[in-house]
């Protein structure tokens, strides 16, 4: 996943989401803002993407068919892996029940372009490793 022509390697990002407007949207946003981007349309699928390439972020929409975020983000967390993941979600009710899977935000699901770019920014910049994840900010991964 390198794309930059400089030849220095581009933060990964993961993007789990089935509906396939609102990934390719947030594929290109991210990718305009310095990202390497892969996507998934369910969570079976980015599991399957995560045994050749672990990204720094996930961002994950809660509700999807076949295999829903909720059992993705467990288990991811259950394999060991560590990526920040940024759940996406429609629910006002979910951020708490979300939290306790060890996501670092929750993003509306009708977000804006500036808001999916500042979530991402404010969760790249945390301090790696930091498990349950905090509002602290750190240097750079």
């Amino acid at each position: 996943m390198r794309s930059s022509s400089n030849g220095s390697e581009r933060p990964r990002v993961l993007v789990v989401d089935d509906d396939d407007d609102v990934a390719s949207l947030v594929r290109e946003v991210l990718h305009e803002a310095g990202y390497a981007v892969a996507t998934a349309i369910h969570g079976a699928a980015a599991l399957e993407i995560l045994t050749t390439h672990e990204p720094a972020l996930i961002l994950v929409d809660l509700r999807m068919p076949i295999m829903d975020g909720w059992s993705f983000i467990e288990q991811y967390r259950r394999r060991g892996g560590h990526a920040r993941i940024i759940a996406f979600t429609g629910a006002s009710d979910v951020a708490t029940q979300a939290k306790n899977l060890l996501v670092d935000e929750v993003l509306a699901k009708r977000f804006g372009i500036d808001a999916l770019v500042e979530a991402v920014a404010t969760v790249m910049n945390r301090v790696a490793g930091v498990y349950p994840p905090t509002r602290a900010t750190g240097d750079a991964m």
